[in-house]
């Protein structure tokens, strides 16, 4: 049965209804937690940002290094590591079978794809959802992404990548547009997460995805506020709000109405009844 835990932002996962949503999942108050920071490259600043509601709960946490660099505070210089030594399938499959909880960190979500799939992650992930008693997947931004089958992401964002251009303009920084990605496929859909935020291109990421929501008629999405969490356990869909007024919602461009049909999805459900991810086209 698949469990997962998707916010809109990756700071978003230390919010106190958003843990307290995780351990529920997890059966215990000190879930062992697995963090995957490939996204983010490993720093250990993101880390200590991402994980501090886990850190807040005393739960057991190990951070795996799965990106080419390691920097230990923003705005530090990056170099590659001098020997590079990265977890065999064997050790990273060790890992996750040992824990509770995995968390992926926001950040690039196509260099993690790419990265995972070169070390063999990818797979790991995939095999670990499709047990019964398999951990809790969840985390923001890239993290909520990464568990779907598509993502509207802005990895094309040059102040993402692996190695910046110290060189670009402030208009060349900010001349990025969206693109539509592959995730893992565990959930159907795709994932738009700071749904309700403006991002470094100027762009309201909300309007920003309708073209791509049209581009995919019949396709579901789901757009994420930056505050709020999209939670699956098995087939029941709730959102949680970490902060009050934080919603998700469900796009889809009718093909046979040309409609693009929109659906607020919010914590309190007005006529007693859940969300699934059958009645919201996700299976």
């Amino acid at each position: 049965m698949v469990q997962i835990v998707c916010t809109g932002k990756g700071s978003a996962m230390a919010l106190p209804k958003v843990i307290q949503q995780v351990q529920a999942l997890a059966q215990t108050l000190t879930p062992k937690v697995l963090y995957l920071g490939t996204p983010s490259y490993d720093r250990d600043d993101i880390f200590s940002i991402q994980t501090k509601g886990f850190q807040n709960a005393n739960c057991p946490i190990f951070k795996l290094d799965l990106s080419e660099i390691s920097t230990a505070t923003a705005g530090a210089d990056t170099s590659i590591r001098a020997t590079p030594s990265y977890p065999t399938v064997d050790e990273m499959q060790e890992r996750i079978d040992d824990s509770d909880v995995i968390m992926v960190s926001g950040g690039n979500t196509l260099y993690a794809m790419n990265r995972w799939k070169h070390l063999g992650m990818d797979s790991i992930l995939k095999n670990a959802a499709a047990k019964d008693d398999g951990p809790v997947f969840c985390g923001g931004s890239a993290g909520a992404i990464c568990w779907f089958e598509k993502g509207n992401s802005d990895s094309m964002n040059p102040m993402t990548f692996l190695h910046p251009d110290p060189n670009l303009t402030e208009e060349q920084k900010n001349d990025w547009d969206y693109i539509s990605m592959n995730g893992l496929g565990i959930l159907k859909g795709l994932c738009v997460p700071h749904y309700d935020a403006k991002q470094h291109n100027g762009s309201m990421r909300f309007a920003a995805s309708e073209k791509m929501v049209r581009d995919m008629s019949d396709y579901p999405c789901i757009g994420i506020d930056e505050n709020a969490a999209f939670v699956v356990n098995g087939d029941v869909v709730r959102v949680i709000e970490g902060v009050k007024g934080a919603k998700c919602y469900k796009k889809l461009h009718n093909s046979i109405t040309g409609e693009l049909e929109v659906s607020i999805l919010g914590e309190e459900i007005v006529d007693g009844s859940s969300y699934s991810l059958s009645t919201l086209g996700l299976v």
